[in-house]
């Protein structure tokens, strides 16, 4: 019953379902990928905890113009400017000759790097650029502000330290031998990750060197450092590592994805991976153990106004409203299904009958068909022949009719939700809630608890990076404006009414 979409992913078939998530102002955030550089800068307080940069996110940032607070979005040769508050488009900055990379802030202006090899310092109220910053003998992919130094690195494969405030060359380091593609500065500490793998760690102050190891067999994807000076880094080949900087000694090595890494973050103590395979996966950071995947679309069977639903105590109804009407949809190679509800537990149907979600792994009786009808609704088929409906006395039983076809309390209509079917580009974690973006044009929103997608909303191109400020999220995108995302409302792991994509997201106004 499902559309086959790119990689043969299945394609969601009914309506796309809001965000249902609630936006906290001011909360720290990190997003990353693989395609362009990345890293973002928000001078609004934000909770330490995490801070991140790599090689897709960096196309938005967060500033202040006149006290009021704006995002940034690279478009092309040009950087839009965007109130947070109204979404209104206040102005472009141009001065590129080419394609804009990465942007970074500080509380007093905008930086922005380009293929062009140059670095331009842009004062927000002109609207002008006030200083251009030139040296790069190649494309700058990455970029890092702090205090009054801007840091910048590239194809050249070195790193640059200019005077925030007059423009001028402070020092050239070069201690890698390829493009360097991942920037972040944390804790008084510069780390840089390049094509060759190689892992640069330098003073900020003094520009000392404090370690350089050959961190991955493969190129460094992403580079995520934390408060309290762990430093994580993922690569081309799907690995990431855990670092203590100081020492350039490695502690923990995770074999975590079958791609390359596109973004890390690390919240309420797990951490978070997102790659080109499509998965994103959530990882103890002290033992390395696997604690959750986040790879599998949703389905609901609906009937009317009513739901097939799960409860806590594992029994199964058809009702309105309430919780426990999503399963997250898991193909098997044979054809069949299975279904996880948001308890983790699955559904089965016994050889009498019986149906509940209890199960904590999938045997025969977990195993479904999932079988179109010819008005296009859709039937559950145990591995006993019966069919899950509503029986006598409105229980939920899975019954063989006596001519073969399901009966009409035996027939929903479904309502898909995929997963993504392209690269993971970042990440993002908003009141409890795991945010994720792709190549695929889409956000999905997830339970990190559970795994479950709750919803998804697409754009009309790739989404490189995700921020939140002044109340809002942002979806950078691949091509083109941004998709502001207005506060949504509800709890992140609620199942309120869902409206239309096209009610929830909108963007950036022009």
């Amino acid at each position: 019953p499902t559309r086959k979409g790119r990689e043969g992913a299945s394609r969601s078939c009914g309506p796309a379902a809001a965000l249902n998530a609630t936006a906290a102002m001011g909360q720290a955030f990190v997003t990353c990928g693989y395609d362009v550089p990345s890293s973002a800068e928000d001078n609004e307080p934000a909770t330490p905890g995490y801070t991140a940069s790599s090689r897709s996110s960096q196309m938005l940032c967060a500033a202040r113009d006149r006290s009021a607070s704006v995002v940034c979005a690279a478009v092309g040769r040009a950087v839009f400017v965007y109130c947070t508050a109204s979404g209104k488009k206040l102005g472009s900055l141009d001065g590129h000759a080419s394609p804009v990379t990465c942007l970074a802030s500080s509380p007093h202006a905008v930086f922005s790097g380009s293929v062009d090899k140059t670095v331009i310092r842009w004062d927000l109220k002109s609207r002008q650029p006030s200083k251009t910053f030139r040296g790069h003998k190649g494309p700058i992919w990455c970029l890092a502000v702090t205090g009054s130094r801007v840091f910048s690195a590239g194809d050249d494969a070195q790193v640059i330290i200019w005077d925030a405030e007059t423009g001028s060359r402070l020092e050239t380091i070069s201690r890698h031998q390829s493009p360097v593609r991942c920037m972040v500065e944390a804790n008084g500490i510069l780390l840089t990750g390049s094509d060759s793998g190689a892992l640069v760690c330098t003073a900020v102050v003094s520009s000392a060197l404090i370690s350089e190891v050959t961190a991955h067999e493969a190129a460094i994807t992403a580079v995520l450092a934390t408060d309290d000076g762990t430093v994580y880094t993922g690569a081309a080949d799907g690995h990431i590592k855990r670092w203590e900087p100081f020492q350039g000694a490695c502690s923990l090595v995770l074999r975590a994805h079958t791609e390359a890494v596109g973004c890390l973050i690390v919240s309420g103590g797990s951490l978070y991976s997102g790659s080109r395979d499509c998965t994103i996966r959530r990882w103890d950071p002290m033992t390395g153990a696997l604690l959750g995947t986040y790879a599998h679309g949703t389905i609901s069977f609906r009937q009317r106004a009513a739901y097939l639903s799960a409860s806590e105590d594992g029994s199964v109804s058809i009702r309105r409203g309430g919780e426990g009407e999503k399963f997250t949809k898991i193909d098997h190679e044979d054809g069949r299904v299975s279904l996880r509800a948001d308890t983790r537990l699955y559904l089965s149907a016994s050889a009498n009958g019986h149906v509940a979600a209890s199960s904590m792994t999938i045997g025969a009786d977990e195993r479904f068909e999932l079988l179109e009808n010819q008005d296009g609704s859709v039937s559950l088929r145990s591995c006993h022949g019966g069919f899950v409906g509503c029986g006598e006395g409105g229980l939920v039983a899975a019954r063989s009719p006596a001519h073969g076809e399901p009966l009409p309390a035996q027939c929903f209509a479904p309502c898909f939700i995929e997963a993504h079917w392209s690269g993971v580009t970042s990440l993002i974690l908003v009141s409890g809630a795991l945010m994720s973006g792709g190549a695929d044009r889409s956000v999905k929103l997830w339970d990190p608890d559970s795994c479950m997608l709750l919803a998804s909303l697409e754009g009309r191109t790739g989404i490189t990076s995700l921020l939140e400020t002044g109340g809002s999220l942002y979806a950078g995108a691949a091509r083109g404006t941004p998709l502001r995302l207005p506060k949504p409302k509800g709890s992140a792991a609620g199942r309120g009414s869902a409206k239309s994509a096209t009610e929830t997201t909108e963007t950036a106004s022009e």
